[in-house]
């Protein structure tokens, strides 16, 4: 196209001024038009207030060479430009349309500000028009880049825009693209049955903002805003493009006026049949709602546009495209994504911002508002009404056996169409693995369809560990995943006759996810949630914190009963990496035992067991006679167990060489490996850990080297020192993104020991060190951020960065805890 206008000029018959600089045209156009779909729109409401009856758009196809790009043309059968009609095009700021009454017109014209044409200049740099009327054809070329370096403080003369006219053959070479590219446009332009008048526009020399114009989201707005009038018809390419009608089962329609209107007469409007009046709107206002039991903001929606929300048009055209409130506060509620209402309001017109997206603020305005508001309650109360009596049919057997209801199907659907987007799952329901190549909307649609049939179509026991939750859902086969580890469930099991309770009770913990999806909380509201809510259920069957947080808050009660010692200081193990079989001193046994379970590697490097007891008393601190050092050996020995401990809040004389406490510690020596410790002391390990990660190979030699206070704590000093200075502190984001990327690789899991193999700086650390760090991360975030097992499989349940400002976050919590709890900050 380029080439033909600059190789044919045709015959000059006139000059053009146009009054117009370069802030204004960024002012009208970039200032006004930030989307590349409503400035081809303008080119086709151009189409429509020139009275067409078609218009064909032909969007060009893909070039890797800007250059090489073809015309975007807009055609239509309209009334045509004469020279006169030229002139009045190149009016900036200025339209006759305005002038255009109801009476003068068949179809009142859109525009009235006459800017539309500078709206394709976010989309190009040059833009021709070429038009028959009255058996003539003339074309003009606007080259915006020849007004770079015009300003308007300069006041110069008006630029002027050659008009030339062409005979028909000219014509006809000049479009010939046109020819090669639709043959059904050709016949509207030169064909037997040919327009007498028609107007063609072209845009080329095309801007970056092109880049972003999409062929689906342009059909979306142009069949959305397709004037009512059913003798405007418009083709993109090839397709002829309907109005955008709303389907799927509706719960309720609700019609703007007559007497059946109970938001209109409690705000005292004006309703006659089929309309409403507000004053200071001129004429009537029609239109209705529609509320769906499908939502309305699934698939590509977002993509090509909403399809629910409020459509308030002004002469069949969307005013509002871009806000789908039309100014109302968010109306953040499940019913709002099936709610979709248009109305029509001729009076609006007046009303209207200068870039015809929107409406100046006012009294009449803020009324409008009310009573859309007020129709969009009435639908929720439908929404909510049915919603109801979906769930009293909610029981154990829709869920296994018979077709489930919508207001089951919806919410586990669109949690599943959130799981795809972000590629992150949910606290309950696996990520779907699609095929390399497998269409995801094909694959939504036939998940929709499969679970409306049988929501869950089988239930699999399995044991995931004490650790992990109770239950997942697998999408790609409809499969509950039941976790008979986790303690809650191990009691529901054990106390009934048969599975029903079990499956009943993780069906609608698989619900209560998917819910609080559908009531869009963020990610992260609902995993604190049901993770809360998981260590609730813990707890009512006996079991343990997760946290490094919860167990450094345990600790700091512990010391108040010696059963919460018990469990405080083996839990307190667990979270650095030790499996904990809790004793409770019954039977002349120890509180507990403590598994390090290394394998067997070389010399030092295996597996070992500890066992302790816990010591509490009203008095400041524990007697030596409580201490009862052969005792404590022979629940070693009995164990089977490497090592053992005492624990307890402080012990009398703890610091004096000559005190009972550490005469009775030297004549043990030859019992072997017992330690005293303080709950301190395990306090001091847990924030190690989460700052370092501390490995069970390294506290084995506390247990094998240090014996009574002192030597303890100048082990905590010189394990404390090398770690922070001594050794090369752990990338941990490096770590975490070689596991992110390996998440790629559908064959296998990400896993500490491949990630460590590829990476050279990795390597510099220990397999068992790189673990030790990440069961830190685990203990300090929770499981519901990263899981880490034994041997180096690691899941990742949301992006690096947010785990570690997950991991940021709860540091500083902590830091802020132990500093209240002992008065001094520890150094970060």
């Amino acid at each position: 196209m380029v080439a033909h206008i600059e190789e044919f000029q045709g015959r000059s018959v006139s000059t053009i001024p146009v009054h117009i600089s370069y802030e204004i045209i960024q002012l009208f156009s970039e200032g006004l038009y930030q989307s590349p779909h409503k400035a081809v729109e303008e080119l086709v409401s151009n189409s429509y207030d020139a009275g067409a009856q078609h218009v064909h758009v032909l969007l060009p196809e893909d070039a890797e060479d800007q250059s090489a790009i073809l015309p975007l043309w807009v055609i239509d059968d309209g009334s045509g430009m004469d020279p006169h009609g030229f002139m009045q095009l190149w009016r900036v700021a200025d339209s006759a349309k305005a002038s255009v009454t109801l009476e003068e017109a068949d179809r009142p014209p859109i525009g009235q500000f006459g800017i539309g044409k500078l709206a394709a200049y976010v989309l190009a740099w040059r833009l021709t028009h070429v038009s028959r009327s009255d058996g003539q054809i003339h074309y003009t070329v606007m080259n915006y880049r020849s007004l770079q370096g015009r300003h308007q403080y300069e006041d110069p003369k008006p630029f002027a825009i050659d008009l030339y006219q062409l005979n028909e053959d000219e014509a006809k070479n000049f479009l010939r693209d046109i020819e090669l590219r639709s043959p059904e446009t050709w016949e509207l332009l030169f064909g037997s049955q040919s327009s007498p008048t028609w107007t063609v526009a072209g845009l080329s020399d095309f801007k970056r903002l092109y880049d972003k114009l999409s062929a689906g989201r342009l059909r979306w707005v142009l069949s959305t805003g397709l004037p009512l009038e059913s003798d405007f018809a418009i083709r993109l390419n090839s397709d002829e493009l309907v109005s955008s009608k709303l389907t799927g089962p509706k719960i309720t329609t609700y019609t703007v006026g007559g007497h059946d209107d109970p938001v209109a007469k409690s705000l005292d409007l004006s309703v006659s049949e089929g309309s409403i009046e507000i004053d200071g709107i001129d004429g009537p206002i029609t239109g209705s709602a529609t509320i769906f039991e499908r939502r309305l903001t699934e698939g590509k929606s977002d993509q090509y546009g909403r399809s629910h929300g409020f459509f308030v048009k002004v002469r069949g055209r969307i005013i509002n495209l871009e806000d789908e409130l039309f100014g109302l506060d968010a109306l953040n509620h499940a019913a709002w994504s099936r709610f979709s209402m248009t109305i029509e309001a001729e009076g609006l017109r007046k009303h209207l911002l200068s870039s015809r997206e929107g409406v100046r603020e006012s009294e009449p305005i803020y009324l409008l508002r009310d009573y859309l508001h007020g129709v969009f309650n009435s639908a929720r109360v439908a929404y909510e009404n049915f919603s109801e009596k979906e769930q009293q049919g909610i029981d154990i057997d829709t869920l296994l056996r018979d077709a489930p209801s919508a207001f089951v199907v919806e919410p586990i659907v669109e949690t599943v169409r959130q799981s795809l987007s972000s590629q992150l799952e949910s606290f309950y329901i696996l990520l779907p693995q699609l095929g390399e190549g497998e269409d995801q909307d094909r694959w939504l649609e036939s998940f929709r369809n499969s679970v409306s049939q049988r929501l869950i179509a089988s239930v699999e026991f399995e044991k995931s560990g004490p650790n992990g939750r109770a239950l997942r859902y697998r999408p790609d086969d409809q499969c509950l995943l039941v976790n008979t580890d986790h303690p809650f469930v191990d009691k529901l099991l054990a106390a009934s006759k048969n599975q029903a309770s079990t499956i009943l009770f993780c069906s609608s913990e698989l619900l209560l996810d998917a819910l609080m999806h559908e009531h869009r909380l963020s990610r992260e509201t609902n995993f604190a949630i049901l993770e809360n809510r998981d260590r609730v259920l813990r707890l009512i069957s006996g079991d343990q914190p997760s946290t490094a947080r919860e167990v450094l808050r345990l600790l700091e009660v512990a010391n108040q009963d010696e059963q919460a010692l018990e469990r405080a200081t083996g839990i307190a193990f667990m979270t650095l990496g030790f499996k904990y079989e809790r004793r409770g001193g019954h039977e002349g046994g120890p509180d507990g035992v403590l598994h390090a379970n290394l394998g067997r590697g070389e010399r030092t490097l295996d597996s070992y067991s500890v066992v302790y007891d816990a010591k509490q008393t009203s008095s400041p601190a524990v007697q030596a006679g409580k201490v009862d050092f052969s005792q404590l050996n022979r629940h070693r020995t009995d164990e089977g167990a490497d090592y053992a401990f005492f624990i307890a809040d402080r012990y009398a004389g703890e610091e004096d060489d000559n005190s009972a406490l550490n005469k009775k510690m030297k004549a043990a020596k030859d019992l072997g490996p017992l330690t005293l410790l303080k709950i301190d002391h395990v306090r001091r390990i847990i924030r190690l850990h989460y700052q370092y990660g501390v490995t069970l190979s390294a506290l084995r030699t506390l247990f094998l080297d240090s014996r009574n206070i002192p030597t303890v704590e100048e082990w905590l000093d010189q394990f404390e020192h090398q770690l922070r200075h001594a050794e090369p502190s752990i990338p941990l984001d490096r770590l975490l993104e070689g596991l992110e990327e390996a998440k790629g690789d559908q064959k296998s899991r990400p896993n500490v020991y491949a990630v460590r193999a590829n990476d050279e700086t990795l390597k510099q650390f220990s397999p068992e060190r790189l673990i030790a760090a990440l069961t830190a991360v685990q203990t300090i975030a929770g499981e519901r951020w990263i899981e880490v097992e034994r041997g180096g499989n690691v899941t990742l349940h949301s992006g690096v960065d947010q785990i570690l400002a997950k991991v940021d976050e709860q540091l500083g919590i902590m830091v802020a805890t132990s500093t209240e709890s002992t008065g001094q900050g520890d150094d970060p």
